[in-house]
């Protein structure tokens, strides 16, 4: 995968850029300094009330384990508008790095950052994280949010956050681009395929092949927790806001296709994960410290 995204998908058809389907959907970011800056979806537990509480679940359920604070340093692989990395620096005072592959972000995140005050523990840079462009051994964490589905190679991308977590340190993610294992129907499997073209993501699989890419990769300690129900109630939330979307504004193919794409792909997606399709995922593996 190029720095942009730019991917080849089964066959020989080329995708088109991750970056730029993330660029498009930026001006739906909220972007006051009152609210979450995020495009991904929350987690719903018993006790969630609104989607800001959502999203806060979702990042302690991400973060579970880190041991976050001062001094630590975290990379957000996929770190999108700084959402994740500016709330962890806002919560546990701890020095975060954002790596995204769409560049308008970058400028974008690291404004954010400064107006809430969190600018000094925070940085992001344009880059391609199946290629990290840090030193060995620098981080404590690298957590993915919602970005390790498009990770191509999945072996290789977790052998590159092995080399450059410090021994001890952890890898988290949560990501719902897996399939739930069961054989595909013809109609699930276009289902999938299309899912795939228009959120631009690597081909999917079944969410235990990442154990095993794990511990190809080196990873000891490795954790798996199936969180499909609470992510059912915000992906339904997403699909109901793409029918009134294009309730109100029925040319919107025409004039933002990528958005009018991640909508479908998030519509489809949201029946998939209703009927036990995809599955919704936290995982997690340590590097040793031998």
């Amino acid at each position: 995968m190029d720095a942009d995204g730019t991917a080849s998908s089964a066959g020989t058809e080329t995708r088109r850029s991750v970056a730029e389907l993330y660029a498009a959907l930026t001006d739906l970011v909220p972007k006051g300094r009152a609210e979450p800056l995020h495009l991904h979806r929350g987690l719903w537990g018993p006790d969630t009330k609104t989607k800001r509480e959502g999203l806060e679940r979702a990042t302690a359920v991400l973060t579970q384990g880190c041991r976050l604070g001062p001094g630590r340093h975290v990379l957000d692989a996929g770190c999108g508008v700084g959402g994740t990395a500016i709330a962890l620096a806002e919560t546990h005072g701890v020095r975060v790095t954002g790596l995204t592959n769409c560049r308008p972000h970058v400028a974008l995140a690291a404004r954010c950052a400064q107006e809430r005050g969190v600018g000094h523990l925070v940085e992001f840079h344009y880059g391609d994280f199946m290629d990290l462009p840090f030193p060995d051994a620098c981080f404590d964490a690298v957590l993915n949010q919602e970005s390790f589905c498009h990770a191509i190679d999945k072996r290789a991308y977790l052998r590159g956050v092995y080399r450059v977590l410090k021994p001890g340190g952890r890898w988290q993610a949560l990501d719902g681009a897996f399939l739930s294992g069961a054989p595909l129907s013809g109609e699930q499997r276009a289902l999938v395929d299309a899912v795939e073209r228009d959120w631009r993501l690597a081909r999917m699989g079944p969410w235990h092949d990442a154990l095993a890419a794990l511990e190809d990769a080196g990873f000891e300690g490795i954790e798996e927790r199936d969180l499909s129900a609470e992510a059912i109630p915000p992906t339904e939330e997403i699909r109901r806001t793409y029918l009134a979307i294009s309730f109100l504004n029925p040319n919107l193919g025409e004039t933002n296709p990528s958005f009018q794409e991640f909508m479908d792909a998030s519509a489809r997606y949201a029946a998939g994960l209703s009927k036990g399709l995809f599955t919704y995922r936290f995982l997690s593996g340590t590097r040793p410290t031998r």
